[in-house]
């Protein structure tokens, strides 16, 4: 297991280092802009919450991941206070509104200077409170009321606060989380769809009914499966201009900070499609780099879920690593057309404070899991050597 956690390590900081070296580059004109000319704004800022981020992450590795189950109210608080926090974001003074969502949570009004976005630490209060209470019931994880309805509970709650917002990415992302725990769990598959077949469609229909939205998966059918970029609106503009930048790049890229789409054909490059950014000026093998990295976190995580020495472990790790790499591979989906645009942040690399923190949140849980294999492991290894003595 060591061998898997240092993996995990190297990996992480191998990611971290190229998004922040290719955000100094991404980012330049849109920092420019907003800032009064300051060219690497989102570069410090974004220094400035990797520190803290790698803070949250190192207490997540010295914190032990038993407690979440030990003080149940501990998870439940947790899970209560990103619901709070969710609350706030309908409030219209503090709701901040993007694109058409209210995902942002602006506390400038009570006079603190911090906006951040509760949707990204709504994920992990959905993994560990799923995870808490599916241990918790134990085989009972397999009755309609405890092992559906009780878990389906907590996953809407969270869900229809993220439609409120119209958040529609963390809402994808919740779901998937909340679903898939409860399925590992052993939750019947009769009840889950009777859960998650409502919610899927209530989904759909959203996303129909709101033009903004479905123009991306109509623009995006128009594009990707017609090839037909003539008849298309402004919705296509991103995923034509991504899909131009992995083609300008080609194999080994026009040279760093030589990017002509960020110029001023893909806005906001520094966010959801910096790895477009990454595919121009670095290349195919950057972009090959990037996904081979997530398949690594993902078989690492797998490694210390299957090993974790209790339910919960394999819980959290599953519901940890699904976090990180459903959204990384969804992102890479996005920006080379394989899915209709929307936007979820690529862990470790996009632009921003609060996916930031709660990518190594995750990645500080895992480490902590896989402590716990090893020391699980010199346990079940000293009985066996005392077991042989005794019988001699």
């Amino acid at each position: 297991m060591k061998k898997t956690l240092a993996t995990l390590l190297l990996t992480v900081v191998l990611l971290l280092g190229l998004g922040i070296v290719l955000l100094a580059s991404a980012s330049i004109l849109q920092a420019q802009k907003h800032y009064n000319g300051d060219s690497y704004a989102f570069f410090l800022l974004q220094a400035k919450w990797l520190f803290v981020a790698i803070a949250v992450g190192a207490a997540c590795c010295w914190f032990d991941y038993h407690n979440w189950k030990k003080y149940l109210p501990l998870s439940a608080i947790f899970y209560i206070f990103i619901t709070v926090l969710l609350l706030l974001t309908l409030i219209p003074p503090l709701r901040n509104e993007i694109n058409g969502s209210y995902r942002w949570l602006n506390l400038k009004p009570l006079h603190i200077p911090l906006s951040f976005q509760p949707g990204e630490f709504a994920k992990l209060a959905i993994v560990i409170m799923t995870a808490v209470w599916m241990n918790s019931v134990g085989w009972r994880v397999r009755q309609f009321w405890r092992g559906a309805v009780a878990p389906a509970a907590l996953i809407g709650m969270l869900a229809m606060l993220l439609l409120l917002e119209k958040d529609f990415g963390a809402l994808l992302v919740v779901g998937v989380l909340g679903g898939s725990l409860m399925f590992v769990a052993g939750t019947r598959l009769l009840y889950l769809a009777c859960f998650a077949a409502p919610g899927a469609a209530l989904l759909i229909w959203k996303v129909i009914e709101d033009p903004h939205r479905f123009s991306r998966v109509s623009d995006w059918w128009q594009v990707v499966v017609r090839n037909d970029v003539t008849n298309v609106g402004e919705a296509a503009h991103h995923l034509i201009q991504s899909m131009l930048a992995f083609k300008m790049g080609g194999l080994w890229g026009s040279g760093f900070n030589q990017s002509m789409q960020k110029q001023i054909y893909l806005p906001e490059i520094h966010t959801d499609f910096i790895l477009a950014a990454g595919g121009e000026e670095l290349g195919f093998f950057f972009s090959l780099t990037v996904l081979l990295c997530y398949i690594v976190l993902l078989i690492c995580g797998i490694m210390i879920s299957t090993r974790a020495p209790d339910r919960l472990g394999r819980l959290l790790a599953f519901g940890m690593i699904l976090l990180l790499a459903f959204q990384g591979m969804f992102n890479i989906a996005v920006v080379t057309g394989l899915v209709p645009t929307k936007g979820i942040a690529l862990p470790f690399i996009s632009y921003g404070g609060t996916n930031l923190i709660t990518a190594l949140f995750a990645v500080g849980t895992l480490y902590n899991i896989g402590l716990h294999v090893d020391v699980h492991d010199e346990r079940m290894h000293t009985d066996v050597v005392r077991d042989a003595v005794n019988t001699i």
